[in-house]
């Protein structure tokens, strides 16, 4: 299938090969047919009883990697992983190659594979007869497809019939591609024929466009003496297998990693590695150099990396690594290599997650006939957390709908498994802009990571389209209900992610009393009153809130008013008054005791109170206040020496001050001239006795 923006159509009628033989390559690699005089013997083996059916083949999209028993020699290494492809290639790197497809030889994207009869074939559409084989042996590797058709844009999705062959000799390296049918046209450029190496640039092509004739055989030959001696190293990848990229949270420490290969047949004698993270701004932030020891042709190593990358600011950076010194070197593009690496703060309520960088190509893609996607995979940069909502950028939509899924990664090595959410986007909700869609129900959060994917259900909408670098290497292309690599992804990331936000966490606490207040005098029964503040992220009822008063019985009640909201406040009205039962001064403190609560150190609010039982009881003595009207200082007189607790209240009795002051005796004062004019009451209680003066402001 290929994508709306590029809608060459390019027939090709099946024309038949005529006998010849070709190269050889750089390497020494030639080719002959069938028709050619000490060519191969067209010889078709049937493996759809012996061998294994592969079944998750379908529309541009690869099947592995399967393991061979034993190597398989190809230029100048030897190869072991297979991923076979539903557009007639095999791979030895993975790498999804669609329409339009790269002429033999081409450095750059996918390299290291052998089409066999690289087309846009498909597996898909009602009725399809495709069929798709394996048998490895210890001797002997074969891939056979059958009764395959073209991709068509019109309906069932398919046409033409083709079956061929791969069969790799791992004892005398041949490979040798045989066509029992062919039929139909392709909508695209090819068929291909040839075999790539792993530089890309070495290559060697039977046919670029041509249809290969029923009954016909051709065969590869590695040479006995190659006509290049080799020294090439390769960073093979960046922080793990795949370079795929990374998310991380603010002050976390990232490991940094890298496997360097010898790719060549020579020895590779010491050469230098350096490592670096780079910021968005191009800012070096962590560098280093080492020397790599000497590798033998098809050696690996892991150099041991000290430093890591503990980021102190949030953005996106890139762990770079770069191979130099190597005197001779064939070829030097597969040098270096990055990975992204997005950094998040761990303390935001709402994070967009995405591997896209704010620009957008402004063209978009679209998959031709309306009915495809494009899914990214993301490990949230903190964990635990929720995925509240998946994030898009539309960049046209002229009409049609579409659908924004979460598939858990449970599926077979990691691979998309459990379809978590589904949520249908009509037109009118998804035009150009930006777009995030909540989920029917957050996913909680513990472990691992979720593809996040927009998928078409018309042909007029376009997602918008990151081409500029970093590239995270987690995009993928979903058709037919296939999921594979995105056939661009090293140069194309997509404005796609999750919306994620802290996991539900439960925090409530005391803000303060209401009506009790610091140095309050405390006389008869008295309504306790508390704010209680939602600290978390969820809504919060039915937990237990407590009172006491200088340590003495604790009276709990639970709160069952409506919800609260993250950072909203209530009030709580306790049924049980506070009665003194002794004179005392000490802490009045509300506080919460939820079970589930995460912080336990917002819970408790004190005020220190006087409590006196029965202010009927007490000696109440009036005092003369000096100077009345007062202007800075007002003094009691007739006090005895002591610890004197007071409070000045307005004429409406609301407590305008309040304290504690030592009264050296017969006289105490307290400044006043924070108290705007007018009438106060001064009320002190030492002991059994209250001394209360009536006084005038002015100043």
């Amino acid at each position: 299938m290929k994508r709306s923006y590029t809608l060459l159509l390019l027939l090709f009628a099946a024309s038949t090969l005529f006998a010849a033989t070709g190269g050889p390559d750089q390497y020494g690699y030639i080719w002959k047919d069938s028709d050619e005089p000490g060519g191969p013997v067209y010889s078709w083996i049937d493996i759809t009883t012996t061998g294994t059916a592969i079944t998750d083949l379908a529309d541009d999209n690869l099947h592995g990697p399967i393991i061979m028993a034993g190597n398989m020699p190809y230029y100048w290494y030897d190869v072991k992983k297979v991923w076979v492809a539903s557009n007639g290639y095999v791979a030895f790197n993975g790498g999804n190659i669609s329409a339009n497809f790269p002429l033999l030889p081409a450095a750059g994207g996918t390299d290291n594979y052998m089409a066999v009869l690289m087309s846009d074939l498909t597996f898909t559409g009602a009725g399809n007869p495709g069929q798709c084989f394996v048998k490895d042996e210890p001797t002997q590797f074969i891939v056979s497809w059958i009764n395959v058709p073209f991709w068509s844009v019109t309906s069932p999705g398919y046409t033409g019939s083709n079956t061929f062959q791969l069969i790799l000799n791992k004892a005398d390296s041949t490979i040798t591609m045989q066509y029992q049918s062919t039929s139909g046209v392709t909508g695209s450029n090819g068929p291909i024929i040839g075999i790539e190496s792993i530089t890309g640039s070495i290559g060697l092509a039977r046919t670029q466009s041509l249809m290969p004739a029923a009954g016909y055989a051709v065969r590869f030959y590695n040479p006995a003496i190659p006509l290049l001696q080799v020294k090439d190293a390769a960073v093979e990848w960046v922080g793990e297998e795949g370079t795929g990229g990374t998310t991380m949270a603010m002050g976390a420490s990232l490991a940094l990693a890298t496997k360097v290969q010898n790719t060549g047949n020579q020895l590779l004698t010491p050469f230098t590695l350096v490592s670096k993270v780079i910021s968005a701004s191009g800012q070096t932030v962590v560098t280093e150099t080492l020397t790599v020891d000497s590798l033998q042709p098809n050696g690996t190593v892991e150099p041991p990396l000290a430093q890591a990358f503990v980021p102190a600011a949030t953005g996106t950076y890139r762990h770079q690594v770069t191979l130099s010194g190597i005197t001779g070197e064939l070829v030097t593009t597969n040098n270096v290599m990055e990975r992204e690496v997005v950094v998040y703060s761990p303390t935001a309520n709402i994070t967009n997650v995405s591997w896209a960088g704010p620009m957008d190509d402004g063209t978009g893609l679209a998959w031709n006939g309306g009915d495809g996607g494009i899914g990214a995979y993301i490990i949230p940069p903190f964990l635990p957390c929720q995925i509240t909502g998946t994030t898009v950028r539309i960049s046209s939509n002229a009409g049609s709908n579409f659908c924004m899924k979460v598939y858990d990664d449970d599926g077979v090595d990691g691979a998309p498994g459990t379809l978590l959410d589904s949520v249908m986007v009509s037109a009118a909700d998804g035009g150009a802009g930006d777009h995030v869609y909540p989920l029917n129900t957050p996913v909680q959060v513990t472990q691992g990571g979720y593809y996040v994917v927009w998928y078409m259900v018309g042909p007029n909408v376009n997602i918008a389209v990151d081409n500029v670098g970093p590239f995270s290497l987690r995009c993928y292309e979903v058709l037919g209900g296939a999921w594979s690599e995105y056939r661009d992804r090293v140069i194309a990331d997509f404005h796609l992610g999750l919306q994620i936000q802290q996991a539900p966490f439960m925090d409530v606490g005391v803000v303060g009393l209401i009506g009790i207040n610091n140095g309050q005098l405390i006389t008869s029964s008295t309504t306790v009153q508390a704010l209680v503040r939602n600290y978390g992220n969820t809504p919060a009822s039915g937990f237990p809130v407590n009172y006491s008063f200088a340590n003495g019985p604790v009276v709990t009640q639970n709160y069952t008013g409506n919800n609260i909201a993250p950072g909203n406040s209530a009030i709580i009205t306790f049924t049980q008054p506070f009665v003194p039962v002794e004179d005392e001064t000490g802490a009045f403190c509300a506080w919460t005791s939820a079970s589930a609560d995460t912080h336990g150190q917002n819970d408790t609010a004190c005020v220190n109170v006087n409590v006196l039982v029965g202010i009927r009881e007490l000696g109440l003595v009036d005092v003369v206040m000096l100077p009345n009207p007062a202007s800075d200082r007002v003094a009691m007189e007739g006090t005895p020496k002591g610890n004197m607790t007071f409070q000045i209240m307005d004429v409406q009795g609301r407590r305008v001050m309040a304290g504690e002051r030592f009264s050296e005796g017969t006289r105490w004062s307290v400044d006043v001239r924070a108290l705007t004019d007018g009438a106060y009451v001064l009320r002190g209680v030492m002991g059994a006795t209250v001394f209360q003066g009536r006084f005038v402001v002015q100043h």
